[in-house]
């Protein structure tokens, strides 16, 4: 069966080259513009690019940050975890609010393949400044109100330029905007508000 794979272009068809090479002439574009994203690895190729043209800060409201999807490689992807290690190099911030625990079966979640490879650039630059990962993990009383809002959605912000919201969590259905840094501010606030009231992650291996 054929896996589509997003950082091999030999498993592309032409649709989804097309696709990809939408998404990336979309980062250099003055927008605005809105693309679905509605596959998993879409959403993989998506997360790598975020953290590839980030500047400053990344902010990630995520269910569980999935290792796969649907046979996709997601937050385990080591394509992912490069783009992370450039971003702290160039001092970012990668603020991440999970929903539910972190995609670790009975491990901790320091095992968790992206807060390892986190972890391991940290403490192989801690002399140097330059940026960091915060993991934190949302409180009921914030999931309440999202539901009681009628927001209960998953969304990725790049420097309050472009972002991610999916409209269907369950499918990973989503939309990305480019060239709306209104709609990209309003849920960066709505992210720091959850944030704030989130609660650390014990990043501790097992």
């Amino acid at each position: 069966m054929h896996t589509l794979d997003p950082f091999e272009a030999e498993t592309w068809d032409e649709k989804e080259r097309a696709y990809f090479s939408e998404i990336d002439a979309a980062f250099s574009a003055p927008g605005p513009l809105l693309v679905g994203n509605g596959k998993p690895a879409h959403a993989a190729y998506l997360i790598e690019k975020f953290l590839t043209n980030a500047e400053r800060k990344v902010r990630l409201f995520s269910g569980c940050l999935s290792q796969r999807a649907q046979g996709v490689v997601l937050y385990g992807n080591p394509h992912i975890h490069e783009a992370m290690r450039g971003f702290f190099a160039r001092s970012g911030k990668l603020m991440i609010v999970l929903e539910d625990d972190i995609d670790v079966g009975e491990g901790r979640p320091g095992n968790h393949p992206m807060i390892a490879a986190a972890r391991a650039w940290a403490d192989a630059n801690s002399e140097a400044l330059a940026g960091f990962l915060d993991i934190r993990k949302a409180s009921e009383e914030s999931i309440r109100a999202l539901v009681e809002d009628d927001f209960h959605h998953h969304w990725m912000v790049m420097d309050q330029r472009v972002f991610r919201l999916e409209t269907h969590i369950d499918t990973y259905k989503a939309a990305v905007g480019f060239g709306r840094p209104d709609v990209a501010k309003a849920l960066a606030v709505v992210f720091d508000s959850l944030f704030d009231l989130a609660d650390p992650l014990d990043l501790a291996s097992a």
